[in-house]
């Protein structure tokens, strides 16, 4: 079984590659919808009410829900206060995705995350994809998405690993034109896997 990263910056079309991988049958963990789920573990909203304050949460009836805006504005406008996040949010995902992976029995296992390179203690993973864009196509792409303003996403983008600074640690580059021609380059990589060609 190979256990293989994809990667890169907000916008770029992971959830896309990560969605045909599950069309053609492959198990991805997505970190970022499991981090949210993660979110409202008591132990862990525990520690980022201590970090963030009461308002990192909202509370109806006796539930407790992310307050992801207010989160958001916090770890993207203080280096300090995100690196405090990513310490309780990197361990708590490693262990989920490593119970989860014990679940898996397919040849290829993915996961999907954009903060894979920004961990300090990364799961060994056989082979990490690192999925490129155009950057005024992939902040087009999430003002769409999120009704957020470009420099809200400037911002995000900023604050997340850049390819030039991790190339050394990345196995393949995807770049995805916001057309058909990702899922070419996906099914070519699956092939690659096959044959472990990962040049």
């Amino acid at each position: 079984m190979k256990v293989i990263a994809i990667t890169g910056g907000i916008g770029s079309g992971k959830s896309k590659v990560s969605d045909y991988l599950i069309e053609k049958g492959y198990p991805v963990y997505s970190a970022d919808d499991r981090s949210k789920q993660l979110l409202l573990e008591d132990n862990i909203r525990l520690k980022i009410m201590d970090l963030l304050g009461p308002d990192a949460y909202t509370k109806g009836g006796n539930v407790y829900l992310a307050n992801k805006p207010y989160i958001a504005s916090k770890i993207f406008s203080e280096d300090v206060l995100r690196k405090k996040m990513e310490a309780i949010m990197h361990p708590a995902v490693r262990q989920d995705f490593e119970v989860w992976l014990k679940k898996q029995s397919k040849e290829f296992i993915f996961q999907e995350s954009a903060l894979i390179l920004a961990s300090k203690n990364p799961y060994p993973f056989d082979k990490v994809i690192y999925i490129d864009a155009d950057l005024d196509q992939r902040i087009e792409s999430i003002m769409k998405r999120d009704q957020t303003s470009r420099e809200q996403i400037l911002q995000r983008i900023v604050a997340q690993p850049q390819l030039g600074d991790h190339l050394s640690q990345i196995d393949y580059i995807i770049n995805n034109k916001f057309d058909d021609s990702l899922f070419d380059e996906i099914d070519a990589l699956i092939e690659d896997l096959k044959n472990d060609n990962y040049e």
